[in-house]
């Protein structure tokens, strides 16, 4: 609300209003009531957060369960129902979309590992994986420079320790240069699915 002296939140505008009373003269004097209220306010709000409800009438507690409105602190407690675990600096927007779709679910296949080296590239994000390269138990994945990141450490251990299955081990080939124009059954053989095409290019022409 910000009618006070400075935008408070609902924890500290309820025990404002109730005192008042007492806060007649608040803003003669610099609004003291409301500093103090506030403090213990700021406080509060998250557990209110939680326990109220919601603004169209969700039921209390309920957001905690709710993927579009658990707050972003949540969302680490939340992936644990469906065996979701995420590395420390993932942002808030890539945990909510893993647990929408499932992410661990899929761990070891094709598709899953392709989604895990792509959350670390740039640019058109593309990434080929090679299958029985060399061994049955071996495969091997393919990006490019221009859109690898600086290191590789980050990507490879994230991709060992949230989508590569036990039991197999990988390469991870980094070529020069960009990637090549792509024809469709390369967009099959790496194992893109229609969502992330639907999600990562605007058009055909984008596709190419």
């Amino acid at each position: 609300m910000t009618e006070y002296g400075w935008p408070v939140k609902d924890a500290t505008s309820r025990m404002y209003e109730a005192l008042q009373p007492m806060a007649v003269e608040d803003a003669k004097w610099g609004w003291p009531l409301l500093a103090y209220l506030d403090a213990i306010g700021r406080m509060f709000q998250d557990g209110a957060d939680l326990v109220q409800d919601g603004p169209n009438g969700e039921p209390g507690w309920s957001i905690v369960l709710d993927i579009d409105r658990i707050p972003d602190a949540g969302l680490d407690w939340l992936g644990q129902f469906i065996g979701q675990r995420f590395p420390v600096g993932m942002d808030a927007a890539t945990k909510r979309q893993q647990i929408r779709n499932h992410f661990s679910w899929a761990r070891g296949t094709p598709a899953n590992i392709i989604d895990a080296v792509r959350l670390y590239l740039t640019g058109t994000k593309t990434a080929d994986i090679a299958e029985r390269t060399g061994s049955a138990y071996h495969f091997t994945v393919t990006i490019w420079a221009a859109e690898a990141p600086a290191s590789t450490a980050d990507l490879i251990a994230y991709v060992n320790t949230y989508a590569k299955p036990a039991g197999l081990w990988w390469t991870l080939t980094v070529n020069p240069g960009t990637p090549p124009a792509l024809l469709y059954s390369q967009i099959y053989n790496r194992g893109d699915t229609y969502l992330y095409l639907y999600n990562t290019f605007q058009t055909i022409n984008d596709i190419h």
